[in-house]
């Protein structure tokens, strides 16, 4: 039971009947295992780390355990270990499937594209009609229209009907990218139209509670709640904050900045919102809601916790990065408990952005991503927030900064990023597709090649299927008044 609810993503019913079945049966590593993944869903990775290391207790030569630690280390941020647990099961197991893709896939993140395609090649190898190892393979590199992969996925679209749900919408982004990336674009919209019907099927997303959130924020933060609290929070200047809409370019944005050889680059945290959802009054439960009842001492407590897990990450780093793009509905928050972080806001194209979103299966969250007209509704409250954000705080309070312009202007924008964050000019931030660095993100293979401009107006491909996105982008849209 724990098995199908973990499959069908109910994973609070998974975590109570693995619980049950380990009460009966302490010594029972199949439920161990279901355990420490149901963990990882829920994004408790400390304690599905624990529950993984339980599972190779109890049999240390099961190389699907090392496989699950392996993947729990990745998403922790922890890539030597992830790598060492990976190698362990490929030791066992030569032909370990998860170990395989699980290997590539970090390697994919490490920047080592080409062990992982022969990582995924590999795993097709052992299991020619492995359909995961050939996603894979077309996510990694551009996909012309000979190319046997995109054949192989097509030949597969054929069984479709017997698939599951989580097989087929894999398949749909799959042969979506396949299509755009060899220009047919009719072709390609209707596979990422049928993708995220499939996932959008199994949200529970509120689009209304959605726009409540934001409404709140800005009822909440005014200028004069801001003034009152001003001059509380932790002086320290070790955080540089990148955020934005995902898909915007705050991933290469961050690129360039941890390029530089003061700054450590620590990718998409979970902390200042983990912080900032805490409950801070008996009369309050949730988000945003809390936030009403910040004072000075809440403010400078949340700041130095926040800095003490920065320091845990890269202890001789004079700067880290926080690219977490949702950090965008916290920026008040941020300029008070941390007045002297820098915090950098990355706009793109709203169309452009919206369509980047759409097109992308993300591992988790982005729940508003899923259907045209819900995300265009996201798209315009998140844009009123940041105008909002632009009112009630200070004008140099954060930067905004262009995708096109970086793509238009790469060392430009790249010496206004670094005077913005008091960084003297390091050259290597013009090789940012050079560095070596964990990258956890939709943008995982962009950022490992120079500037590129296709990306630039791509909206205009697929313009025709986009009527309930431009209705809900409205006066966003360029060129509409």
């Amino acid at each position: 039971m724990g098995g199908v609810h973990l499959a069908q993503e109910e994973n609070e019913a998974a975590l109570s009947h693995y619980q049950h079945a380990l009460s009966l049966r302490p010594v029972y590593i199949e439920a161990q295992m279901g355990l420490a993944k149901t963990l990882q869903a829920l994004e408790n990775l400390d304690q599905a780390e624990l529950a993984a290391i339980r599972a190779i207790q109890i049999d240390e030569n099961n190389p699907k355990a090392h496989a699950l630690i392996a993947g729990i280390h990745a998403e922790m941020a922890q890539p030597v270990q992830a790598e060492a647990e990976y190698e362990r099961a490929l030791q066992l197991k030569p032909d370990s499937n998860d170990a395989l893709l699980g290997l590539g896939h970090l390697c994919t993140e490490n920047g080592q594209l080409g062990r992982a395609r022969e990582l995924f090649r590999q795993a097709l190898a052992f299991k020619p009609d492995d359909i995961a190892a050939r996603i894979h393979l077309v996510q990694n590199d551009k996909v012309k229209a000979d190319d046997d992969n995109f054949a192989a996925l097509l030949a597969e679209q054929k069984k479709m009907a017997d698939y599951s749900d989580n097989r087929r919408l894999s398949l749909h982004f799959a042969l979506g990218k396949c299509y755009d990336d060899s220009k047919d674009y009719d072709q390609a919209f209707p596979h990422y139209l049928e993708g995220c019907k499939l996932k959008r099927a199994k949200l529970s997303y509120d689009p209304n509670a959605a726009a409540r959130q934001f409404t709140e924020l800005k009822e909440i933060f005014s200028k004069v709640f801001i003034e009152q609290r001003r001059g509380t929070g932790d002086p320290s200047d070790l955080p540089i904050f990148v955020l934005g809409m995902p898909r915007s370019g705050t991933t290469l944005t961050e690129q360039i900045i941890a390029s530089h050889f003061d700054v450590f680059g620590a990718g998409e945290l979970p902390d200042l919102l983990r912080v900032a959802h805490r409950k801070t009054h008996p009369d309050t439960t949730s988000f945003p809601d809390n936030l009403r009842y910040l004072d000075a001492a809440t403010l400078q407590a949340w700041g130095a916790e926040y800095v003490a897990g920065l320091q845990q990450r890269a202890p001789n780093a004079k700067h880290i990065t926080d690219k977490m793009p949702a950090n965008f509905f916290a920026v008040p928050l941020i300029h008070l408990m941390l007045p002297n972080a820098k915090i950098i806001h990355v706009n793109r194209n709203p169309v452009d952005t919206c369509v980047s979103c759409f097109t992308r299966l993300f591992h988790r969250k982005q729940e508003h991503t899923y259907g045209l007209a819900e995300l265009g509704r996201y798209y315009a409250d998140y844009a009123r927030l940041m105008d909002h954000w632009r009112t009630v705080l200070p004008a140099d309070a954060f930067l905004d900064i262009h995708y096109e312009d970086i793509v238009a202007d790469q060392e430009g924008q790249a010496r206004k990023l670094l005077d913005y964050c008091g960084l003297e000019w390091d050259a290597a931030c013009l090789d940012f597709h050079k560095t070596k660095r964990q990258i956890r993100t939709a943008s995982v293979t962009q950022v490992r090649q120079p500037i590129y401009t296709t990306s630039v107006e791509r909206w205009r491909k697929y313009e025709k299927f986009l009527g309930p996105l431009l209705d809900e982008l409205g006066d966003l849209v360029p060129g509409r008044q």
